[in-house]
């Protein structure tokens, strides 16, 4: 019984970075970056990024080897990653509202966004107004939808 718990708890442990592979557009640095250079998609990704647990990036970060430089900054973000979960888990009715010009779904995203309460207004009709620019086809993803929204955002002068 114990051995079966200590195998368990290996493997666990063994493909744990593979969930990181999910979490951004890439997989950082080390030898799984290196050796997945130029390969798209999540099987890739989780392959990369599990070389780059098991081959100890932190000893290539720390050491400045395999292009990993040590400088760069952590941009980790709360309101980032609340933003990202929240279109993740409400894409398809976001989709809605925002073609519909307003809704629940869009009013909470722009709580997230900081969008002041005066603002909404202008924010859900932004939204609509550029719908082909945010869902340019059926399967844009939810990271191209929210850098579309970021860039409409900064370059409108009411928000």
């Amino acid at each position: 019984m114990r051995a079966i718990k200590i195998v368990i708890a290996v493997m666990m442990l063994s493909v744990a970075p593979a969930g990181l592979a999910l979490a951004d557009d890439d997989i950082g640095c080390g030898v799984g970056t290196m050796v997945m250079e130029g390969q798209e998609g999540v099987p890739f990704k989780i392959l990369g990024s599990w070389t780059n647990g098991v081959t100890f990036q932190s000893i290539s970060i720390t050491f400045g080897l395999l292009n990993c430089d040590g400088q760069g900054t952590v941009t980790a973000d709360a309101s980032d990653s609340r933003v990202q979960h929240f279109a993740s888990q409400n894409f398809d009715r976001l989709s809605i509202e925002m073609a519909m010009g307003g809704g629940e779904h869009l009013d909470v995203l722009a709580s997230l966004l900081d969008v002041r309460v005066e603002q909404r207004e202008d924010f859900a009709a932004l939204t609509q107004m550029h719908f082909e620019q945010l869902f340019p086809t059926d399967d844009v993803t939810v990271g191209e939808m929210l850098s579309s929204l970021d860039l409409l955002m900064s370059e409108s002068e009411l928000l």
